[in-house]
């Protein structure tokens, strides 16, 4: 297998895994722009699991069925980016403040900024987060869908 298959990957597996992603992000969407009280409270860790596993398993699966590297860390990449920056934008988008009481939606920081120093902060410090994550998580899971491939092929 060359490196360019390695990274960029053959066939529509990559695709799918992108899919897939897109997919759980859009749910998620909608989870947290919901007026839904048990995503303000402890919902919110559930959430962002349940966006870590679908990008991991894709990650894995786009290994297992040569997708490409490169999507697997995009996967990661994207539900790790997510995290940081949807929250505090659907409350900056819905006028939450944070004296009110009312800006409850799930974000990853746990200072009491207000919406828009939270989206300001998560734009800053997200994608670093998630590039490291994309890379040994993402990594880490397209290595064991390729050793799981390599495993049943023999």
């Amino acid at each position: 297998m060359s490196s360019n298959a390695l990274l960029l990957g053959t066939g529509r597996t990559a695709t799918r895994a992108l899919g897939a992603v897109a997919v759980a992000l859009a749910a998620a969407s909608l989870l947290v722009v919901l007026p839904w009280e048990p995503m303000r409270t402890a919902g919110r860790y559930a959430l962002w699991a349940g966006l870590v596993a679908v990008a991991l398993g894709a990650a894995g699966y786009v290994g297992r069925y040569r997708g490409g590297l490169l999507v697997g860390w995009a996967s990661v990449f994207l539900a790790a980016v997510w995290i940081y920056v949807v929250p505090p934008l659907a409350a900056l988008v819905r006028g939450d403040a944070t004296d009110d009481g009312g800006y409850a939606v799930p974000r990853p920081s746990v200072v009491g900024l207000d919406p828009r120093a939270e989206l300001l902060t998560g734009l800053r410090i997200g994608p670093v987060v998630a590039l490291v994550l994309a890379l040994t998580l993402g990594s880490a899971a397209f290595a064991l869908g390729v050793a799981l491939r390599r495993r049943s092929v023999r």
